[in-house]
């Protein structure tokens, strides 16, 4: 589908317009992309799973666990532990 849109000026911005039957959602991100044409494109950033990243997939979360002070038990001082 073809459609024509004018580049518009809001603020310090430009905006290309979006038309309704386009069937993009509000809030969906985009990568945007000029090319040596002159051509713009926008491409929908998808959820990125940091665990698909091998420096992630190697990760000792464990060794984190136990050595990170931040993440040990606290010592109960009340009721806190009542349940």
């Amino acid at each position: 589908m073809r459609k024509v849109v004018t580049l518009r000026k809001s603020g310090n911005s430009l905006v290309l317009t979006v038309p309704v039957d386009l069937d993009a959602s509000l809030g969906t991100k985009y990568d945007v992309e000029t090319r040596s044409d002159g051509s713009i494109l926008y491409t929908p950033i998808g959820h990125k799973n940091i665990f698909d990243d091998p420096d992630w997939q190697h990760y000792d979360y464990q060794h984190d666990l136990e050595s990170d002070p931040q993440l040990q038990p606290l010592d109960l001082i009340g009721k806190e532990g009542v349940e």
